[in-house]
């Protein structure tokens, strides 16, 4: 942007602007820039995509708007096929996605994920040492949409829904740990609630984590990044059965 305006290359209703320039309510607003959007593609064929999504992009319209995964991979598309989410990964979570290109895939993903026969891992940042270094956590999950977040508790009630994380401490220094995270059950807002509960929330998190502690280590983003993805969805995808993606986390 700066150097769009450096060179002139920013207009408003048609007319070249500089930076100072005060904008216009309602004006049409041009920026040319060499920069385009991209979302990394990690495998793909004749039905499905794997992409890694960046952390801060929604997976379909919300209330943010702006480029989400459906729409830049619909535009990609340029009418072949239509792009079909399957699962999504909240817009401040980074990493694999897995997308179906027609129905017989997308009902066969949708299945599998309905079942969880698909083995999905995560790296996240969290505070403190986890004792012990790894374990299988059992809890429940209850939705509060007013709020636009859950809560865990320890007992099930008849709101709540069963959770169950395991994690696996990969590293730690200076009282953060690098921690391996593998659910096996997918609720919303998930793994983050769940390591708020057990006292080890994750850095970069201001909902359900410590807003001071993310403040002192300027950790603007949450330290959240799906890292692997294992497929197992029999039908027309049973080719991918047992084929695992897997990426390095941005942190």
């Amino acid at each position: 942007l700066r150097d769009a305006f450096k060179n002139r290359d920013v207009k408003q209703d048609g007319a070249r602007m500089s930076a100072d320039a005060a904008l216009v309510r309602g004006a049409h607003v041009q920026v040319y820039t060499p920069w385009e959007a991209s979302l990394p593609i990690i495998y793909e064929d004749d039905n499905i995509l794997v992409i890694d999504k960046p952390a801060g992009l929604s997976a379909d319209d919300d209330a943010r708007g702006g480029m989400t995964v459906l729409s830049f991979l619909t535009q990609r598309a340029k009418g072949a096929y239509t792009p079909r989410l399957c699962h999504r990964l909240d817009n401040q979570t980074g990493g694999l996605m897995v997308l179906a290109k027609n129905e017989q895939s997308e009902a066969c993903l949708l299945e599998a994920f309905k079942e969880r026969s698909m083995s999905k891992r995560y790296v996240c940042l969290a505070r403190g040492t986890l004792r012990p270094r790894s374990a299988v956590c059992d809890a429940y999950l209850v939705k509060d949409a007013a709020q636009g977040k859950v809560r865990v508790v320890s007992h099930g009630t008849p709101e709540a829904k069963p959770i169950r994380t395991a994690y696996e401490t990969l590293s730690e220094k200076d009282g953060i740990s690098r921690v391996l995270v593998t659910l096996l059950t997918g609720r919303t807002h998930q793994i983050r609630a769940h390591m708020a509960y057990l006292a080890h929330p994750i850095l970069g998190d201001d909902l359900y984590g410590d807003r001071a502690l993310n403040r002192r280590l300027k950790a603007s983003r949450l330290m959240l990044c799906a890292v692997e993805l294992t497929l197992n969805a029999g039908g027309p995808l049973a080719y991918l059965n047992g084929k695992t993606f897997s990426i390095n986390a941005p942190f």
